[in-house]
């Protein structure tokens, strides 16, 4: 049974640098998608009838035609900011680098800072990570927000890739922050 560790912002910050591992874990998993199904699955779109489910935001749709949930938070953010629309590609690609980087940073920090002393690898840690961000942000959270469409506007095939890559993600930030753990002397000062 793991053992609560007695810095929790310790454990954060572990968690969320040992995120990169898992935002390019993610990110190699969406390559080898790509490679493997002839393109991006995230660009392929079947010819769906509308549906019911296709739009469940509470609050209005704030998501722009094409844009992903991190570019249009992004977006949104940036207008906050600055007071206009972001106007260049590069700029709003930035924008949506910054956002996915720095949920998932929070998201590991999360992790790192509730994870206790483990000896085995945290794998059912990780696959809950990576389950909870995939189902109660990208299913669930960012359609309700109106950053994105609504679960039957995607194909099937689609989600399964995007829990998938959500597991890599967690599996590897787990591994990565327990392995920094480990480097720091974590782990042995909790026994």
């Amino acid at each position: 049974m793991p053992d609560h560790d007695p810095n929790p912002w310790r454990g954060f910050v572990l968690g969320a640098v040992g995120s990169a591992a898992g935002v390019l874990a993610m990110h190699y998993y969406w390559q080898a998608a790509s490679t493997v199904s002839g393109g991006d699955p995230r660009q392929q779109r079947d010819n769906l009838e509308p549906q019911a489910l296709d739009s469940i935001a509470l609050i209005g749709k704030h998501h722009e035609d094409g844009e992903s949930s991190t570019a249009a938070m992004g977006r949104i953010a940036y207008r906050y900011i600055v007071g206009q629309e972001p106007e260049s590609e590069e700029t709003r690609t930035t924008l949506s680098y910054l956002v996915h980087w720095g949920y998932s940073m929070l998201m590991g920090g999360m992790y790192g800072a509730i994870r206790g002393h483990a000896n085995v690898p945290d794998i059912n840690g990780g696959l809950a990570l990576g389950l909870g961000v995939w189902f109660f942000g990208d299913e669930l959270t960012t359609p309700l927000l109106g950053l994105a469409k609504g679960p039957t506007a995607y194909p099937p095939a689609l989600h399964a890739h995007a829990c998938a890559a959500h597991v890599a993600y967690g599996l590897a930030t787990s591994a990565a922050t327990q392995m920094l753990s480990r480097l720091i002397g974590r782990d042995d000062a909790t026994k």
